[in-house]
């Protein structure tokens, strides 16, 4: 082979690896784990993170939230520890159906829609609602009881393409565990709660 064939082989080479290599739109969000959260999910960029805590009729109530607004989407979880007491009392489904109806109330929602879902056998909900403050989107919400912590994973596109395949991917990517248990225990597993 000549010198110039072989020169232009290793440039279409080295082509191919350049384009095979690089992120596309749909590949840029980052796996953010948040230890301290317990959960893992897919954001396009860091997510600013609050921590609170407020008082119910059955306990302390700890309470987190991780949101980003960024390239068309509003990107939130937060996680809430359900007190001991109120653990113990309610059946899971029932602290669902109670934090459901907050979100659906907090939001004004009308358009709803849900179904059960799980993740790694904890019960969950998936909502679609239309909030009120924007009658003409959707947004979507993923209700799981891990334990003793309630997660709220909320995902909105604010036009459609890129921004929708962006929910999905940040509601498919969101995973949880209890205390005690670590990520690697969960590899191989499926996120997301589908």
């Amino acid at each position: 082979m000549s010198r110039t064939l072989l020169r232009s082989w290793g440039a279409a080479l080295l082509w191919l690896a350049t384009l095979a290599s690089a992120p596309s739109r749909a590949e840029q969000a980052e796996a953010f784990v948040s230890p301290e959260g317990r959960f893992a999910a897919a954001f396009p960029a860091e997510p600013v993170r609050e921590r609170t805590a407020r008082e119910t009729w059955a306990g302390r109530m700890e309470e987190g939230s991780f949101d980003v607004t960024a390239a068309g989407v509003r990107l939130r979880v937060e996680y809430h520890d359900v007190p001991k007491m109120a653990a113990a009392m309610l059946p899971p489904r029932l602290v669902l159906d109670l934090a459901k109806q907050g979100v659906l109330d907090d939001m004004g929602a009308s358009r709803t829609v849900s179904e059960p879902i799980s993740l790694h056998g904890h019960p969950g909900l998936a909502l679609r609602y239309a909030p009120a403050e924007r009658p003409q989107v959707t947004e979507e919400a993923r209700l799981f009881l891990v334990g003793s912590r309630l997660y709220v994973a909320f995902a909105r596109a604010e036009e459609p393409g890129e921004p929708e395949r962006a929910v999905a991917r940040f509601l498919g990517s969101f995973d949880a565990w209890e205390a005690g248990d670590t990520v690697a225990s969960l590899a191989g597993s499926p996120g997301g709660g589908m």
